[in-house]
């Protein structure tokens, strides 16, 4: 899908994926917006196609009853002009600098071209070897998309900070792109600007070349220079045979650089050998040639990769458990929830029935609900597991009481099990159901402390075997379990 769409179905997303009805959207809504974009859609369409007709649709019941959603969807989060600006920028900085320097010479062994070549040439390193970049990312994508300015006068609401970062998080490769642009336009600008600077002032002065040093001899300065201008004149070499009237330069010998020394800080006396003509070309030649051509290529692949992206935003459909529910309503398959008591089940239907409405509106109004028989204490019955997979669920919700005591050993090798066999079944998520209510009738008053000493156990066993933990009393969900399960089941990303 191309940007602005993906930008809507985000949108929506993290008002779906807050973790409580949002009073802007409610689950109501949500099942809404779900049967308007089924009324057209084929259960074996497009998932992308789907899901855009969906966001569509909830976009133009949402935006009526929140500015800052049309404010943040009609917000433009690139220019093409930026691009324009920052080349510009490039030229301007690049012609004021003074890289010629005082005195109407240039010092040959100075260090503004070379160090703007060197520090190219580092970039270019960084750009091909392996260095993570997520840092970068990040801070680039935060700065592409600011939504403090776009939301400021208006109430602020912790799900538009949720919009920015999951925005953030997906933009990354498109944001990282454009930046990119503006990056390699600006340097080129700038090689550009010194290049224009030193044939302009050399129109209306009249310049000439020496060099100084306190450490080098003539030798020395005579091998650096010619193995730094050895790629310029190779170009000029080549450039012989081709339309362009071009003549070869040839650096001066040994006795012409010990003829170009400056000593003292006194200006050179004007003569043809010590001309600053050559060094300007060759100057103008290698910024050209390590900075310009390599830096305008560079800005094209960028602006040719972020159109791609745009047109076709990476987000990731397949795999994701917000989109992965959608599009199995799209396919009008029922979600199937199978609970599995462990050792005890003293919970009552209506317990399970409050347990299953809860969870009705996170996995469809066709969820199927199916509560499997006691597993024993210490059971380790293979086919006993297999048995609760048939029909591949959705999700297996594996309950345990508080008044039990965790036991890795048992508990755990079981949740083990259980694991292994859900994958080898391709299927479903497992959350660790706890009970809470007997336990919390009898030690709540008298002994508060063994309470949160068992549920502290609890979750250290589902932090090992990689579950999560949701609480409940009476088959009702308890805070702050809920919210991180509902968030888990949507998709949405850690909090």
């Amino acid at each position: 899908m191309d940007e602005p769409t993906a930008r809507q179905v985000l949108l929506i997303q993290a008002f779906e994926t807050a973790g409580t009805d949002h009073p802007l959207w409610t689950a109501e809504d949500r099942r809404w917006a779900t049967r308007v974009a089924l009324e057209g859609a084929e259960p074996a369409g497009r998932a992308d196609r789907f899901i855009a007709t969906r966001a569509d649709a909830a976009v133009r019941r949402l935006a009526p009853r929140a500015a800052p959603v049309s404010a943040w969807l009609s917000h433009r989060l690139w220019h093409r002009r930026w691009a324009v600006a920052a080349l510009l920028l490039g030229l301007v900085l690049g012609f004021v600098a003074d890289t010629v320097g005082a005195g109407h010479r240039i010092n040959l062994l100075g260090t503004g071209v070379w160090g703007l070549v060197a520090w190219n040439l580092l970039v270019y390193l960084l750009l091909v070897l392996p260095i993570p970049d997520g840092w970068l990312r990040r801070s680039l994508s935060r700065r592409m998309l600011d939504l403090r300015g776009l939301l400021r006068g208006a109430r602020r609401e912790p799900v538009f900070d949720r919009v920015a970062q999951m925005w953030t998080a997906a933009s990354a490769p498109l944001s990282l792109a454009r930046a990119g642009v503006l990056m390699h336009l600006g340097a080129a600008g700038l090689a550009l600007g010194l290049i224009a600077g030193l044939y302009l002032r050399g129109l209306g002065l009249d310049y000439r070349a020496g060099w100084a040093s306190t450490f080098l001899d003539a030798a020395t300065v005579h091998q650096i220079l010619g193995t730094l201008y050895w790629p310029a004149q190779q170009a000029l070499h080549a450039l012989q045979w081709s339309p362009f009237v071009v003549s070869p330069i040839t650096l001066p010998d040994l006795a012409g650089f010990e003829a170009l020394q400056l000593v003292g800080g006194e200006p050179p006396v004007a003569s043809p050998a010590n001309s600053a003509a050559p060094w300007i070309h060759l100057q103008a030649l290698t910024l050209a040639m390590f900075i310009v051509v390599p830096r305008l290529v560079l800005a094209a692949l960028g602006g040719l990769r972020a159109l791609w992206w745009s047109q076709r935003f990476p987000l990731k459909l397949q795999g994701d458990p917000y989109f992965d529910d959608l599009l199995r309503q799209q396919r009008r398959e029922q979600a199937r929830v199978t609970l599995l008591p462990y050792a005890q089940d003293a919970a009552t239907p209506a317990e399970h029935e409050a347990l299953r409405h809860w969870l009705q509106p996170l996995l469809g109004e066709t969820m199927q609900w199916q509560v499997v028989p006691v597993r024993p204490y210490g059971s380790e019955d293979e086919a006993a597991l297999q048995q609760s997979l048939v029909g591949r669920p959705t999700l297996l919700l594996a309950r345990f009481d508080l008044s039990a005591t965790p036991e890795a050993e048992i508990h755990g090798r079981w949740l083990r099990a259980l694991q292994t066999a859900t994958r080898q079944a391709g299927a479903p998520r497992c959350v660790l159901v706890v009970e809470e209510s007997g336990f919390v009738q009898r030690f709540g008053q008298t002994a508060p402390e063994r309470i949160e000493q068992r549920r502290a156990a609890w979750q250290a066993l589902a932090t090992d075997v990689g579950m999560a933990v949701l609480a409940v009393r009476a088959g009702v969900p308890v805070e702050p379990s809920a919210t991180a399960l509902r968030r888990q089941l949507d998709g949405a990303p850690a909090a």
